[in-house]
C-alpha cells in the first residue's frame, strides 16, 4: 500500500485535502478533514461520491476528524472490470483505514448503500468502532427488486448514466424536495459522469444483500436515520429495522428524502453530532 498523490496531511476545519492510496483493489481517492480527537469514516451512497458528504462534513468538522472516500469503480477512484462483492468493500475500508493509521475505535457515517459497508464492518470488527451513523440505509433489497437493479444497472451499461439518471433521482430525490434547484441539479451532474462499469458491479454487489441476522449482533451504539419523504427506504420500514439493535436510536429527518445528505446536510449534521456528543461524554 502506499500513497499516491501526496496532496494530504493535518487538515485545518476548513480545508479539505484529497489523495490516492494504492490498495490491493486499485487506487482509491480520500480526503482528510476536520479536527479534534474523534475520529469518523463517511461512507457514500451508491453512485455517489467524496462530494455527497460535502454539507455534513461541514457541520461536523469544528470537533470531529473525517475520512471520506470513493469507494471501488466509484468516484475518482480507479476503474473496475471485474465483479466484486460487499465483504470486498469491506475489505477495502479495512486496507485504507490501515494505511492511513486511523485513530480507532472510529465512528462509521454510512448512506443508503454504504450502510451495508458499515454494518458488515462494523460486525466483523466490533472493537474498532465506536459507533455507527446509518442515514436511509439499504440492508436488504427484496426479491422484486432484484430484477430493477440488474436491469437498470445494465441499461447504464449499454447507454451511459444519462440514460438512468431520471428515473433514479424521481425516486431518490422526488420532486416535493427540490426547492433547492442548484443543490438537486449539481448532484445530477454528478451522478452522470460516473462510471457505469462500475455502477453496474456495485449494483449486483448490493442486490443480494440481507443483513437482518446481523442487526442483532451489533454491539456499538447505532443511530438510524430516515427520511421523512424517502420512497426507496420509508421510515416505518426503517424503524422496524432498528427495532432489532440492540444499542439504537431511530430519528426522522424532515423535508429529507433518500440522499439526504445531499438533500438536508445541515439537519442531518446536526443529527450525527448530537448522537456522536453523546458517544463522547
Amino acid at each position: 500500500m502506499k500513497l499516491i498523490s501526496n496532496d494530504i496531511g493535518e487538515a485545518s476545519p476548513t480545508d479539505s485535502r484529497t489523495a490516492w492510496m494504492e490498495l490491493s483493489s486499485g487506487n482509491l481517492r480520500y480526503a482528510l478533514s476536520g479536527s479534534g480527537l474523534t475520529g469518523a469514516v463517511m461512507i457514500h451512497e451508491l453512485g455517489g461520491s467524496i462530494e455527497s458528504w460535502e454539507g455534513v462534513a461541514a457541520g461536523l468538522e469544528p470537533s470531529t476528524r473525517l475520512l471520506r472516500y470513493d469507494q471501488r469503480g466509484q468516484g475518482q477512484s480507479d476503474k473496475v472490470h471485474s465483479a466484486f462483492s460487499l465483504m470486498d468493500q469491506v475489505d477495502d475500508l479495512r486496507e485504507l483505514l490501515d494505511a492511513t493509521a486511523w485513530p480507532q475505535p472510529c465512528w462509521l457515517i454510512a448512506a443508503a448503500a454504504g450502510a451495508a459497508i458499515a454494518v458488515s464492518f462494523a460486525a466483523r470488527f466490533p472493537g474498532d468502532i465506536a459507533g455507527i451513523v446509518l442515514c436511509a440505509p439499504a440492508l436488504d433489497v427484496d426479491p422484486a427488486r432484484r430484477h430493477y437493479l440488474h436491469e437498470r444497472a445494465e441499461l447504464a451499461t449499454r447507454e451511459g448514466m444519462a440514460a438512468i439518471v431520471d428515473v433514479t433521482l424521481d425516486n431518490s430525490w422526488p420532486p416535493v424536495l427540490r426547492r433547492d434547484a442548484s443543490a438537486f441539479n449539481r448532484y445530477r451532474e454528478r451522478f452522470i459522469t460516473r462510471d457505469p462499469a462500475g455502477y453496474e458491479f456495485a449494483s449486483r454487489a448490493l442486490s443480494g444483500i440481507d443483513l437482518s441476522d446481523v442487526l442483532g449482533t451489533l454491539v456499538c451504539p447505532c443511530l438510524v436515520l430516515a427520511g421523512e419523504h424517502d420512497l426507496q427506504r420509508p421510515p416505518e420500514r426503517l424503524a422496524q429495522q432498528a427495532a432489532r439493535m440492540v444499542r439504537t436510536r431511530f430519528e426522522i429527518v424532515p423535508s429529507a428524502g433518500h440522499l439526504m445528505a445531499s438533500q438536508q446536510p445541515a439537519e442531518v449534521a446536526k443529527h450525527i453530532g448530537a448522537f456522536i456528543g453523546r458517544g463522547r461524554a
